[in-house]
């Protein structure tokens, strides 16, 4: 996915060049509200990391909910928990800014706003009572989420799980140009230096040394001529040994051929 951005560019030029202006800037602006950032994965963790610092609950909520849709939704259902422990550990996060910032109408904010979907989750259920406890850093049920160590790897977390499921996912053909075009490459490359090989071959003669060049066959055609020649060698074995056959037998005297003529030399001799 690193090339995105640049296809991106290639079909704004084209767009461009083609005259289609509406199309160009309705393109344009779905590129600046790409919430996916090209699929650049620090660029994702980086707009959850804004949206948590500015108290953007909404914003926050609203794409998470578009990376559950167009990610989290294709995964196997094994991998749902793990889904829902990622988004509840950003949620505590949230929460964990607030505090820390001494924003307690922001805190106050978001249980009014996510009480109906967290009220039934049991992770959630000591988490109602934050407001009420002075200096929730120094409990035991919240100070874990007050180190750096927990944060810091909250968001490694999130950014690998989100690196993982974007190497892994399907993607259409277009974004195989440059695979593609780095293969053609390299066919091209090793066809000249074929050429090349054979053109030395051809000037020097028959007679010279030239280093061979090794071209192996497809696995596929190899395995079949292989059969074809055994078989090919095993056929001409057996004619040679037919032949030689034959030819014993008309140049050595047969026994049975060898037991007549004897006994007619001996029937001349009595004569």
């Amino acid at each position: 996915m690193a090339h995105a951005q640049f296809l991106d560019e290639m079909i704004r030029e084209y767009l461009l060049y083609k005259g289609f202006g509406s199309t160009l800037k309705a393109f344009d602006a779905e590129l600046k509200a790409d919430k996916m950032k090209s699929f650049r994965v620090d660029k994702i963790v980086d707009q959850l990391i804004y949206f948590i610092n500015n108290y953007d609950l909404i914003s926050l909520r609203d794409l998470w909910g578009h990376l559950n849709r167009h990610l989290f939704s294709k995964l196997e259902s094994h991998y749902l928990p793990s889904v829902r422990k990622l988004e509840n550990a950003v949620l505590k996060m949230y929460l964990i800014n607030t505090v820390f910032n001494s924003k307690p109408d922001k805190m106050n904010e978001f249980f009014v706003k996510m009480t109906p979907e967290l009220q039934n989750q049991a992770e959630w259920k000591d988490w109602f009572v934050l407001p009420y406890i002075k200096n929730p850093e120094e409990n035991p049920t919240f100070s874990l989420h007050f180190t750096k160590q927990w944060q810091d790897t909250l968001w490694v977390s999130v950014h690998n799980f989100l690196a993982t499921i974007i190497q892994f996912m399907p993607i259409p053909t277009l974004m195989h140009f440059e695979d593609d075009a780095t293969r053609i490459s390299k066919l091209e490359e090793r066809n000249e230096s074929l050429k090349k090989r054979l053109i030395l071959l051809l000037d020097r003669g028959p007679q010279s040394s030239v280093t061979p060049c090794q071209v192996e066959p497809p696995q596929h055609l190899l395995d079949d001529f292989y059969v074809i020649a055994q078989e090919n060698n095993l056929g001409e074995s057996q004619a040679r040994s037919l032949r030689s056959i034959i030819k014993n037998m008309s140049s050595s005297a047969s026994p049975i051929l060898g037991r007549k003529e004897s006994a007619l030399g001996k029937r001349r001799e009595r004569k």
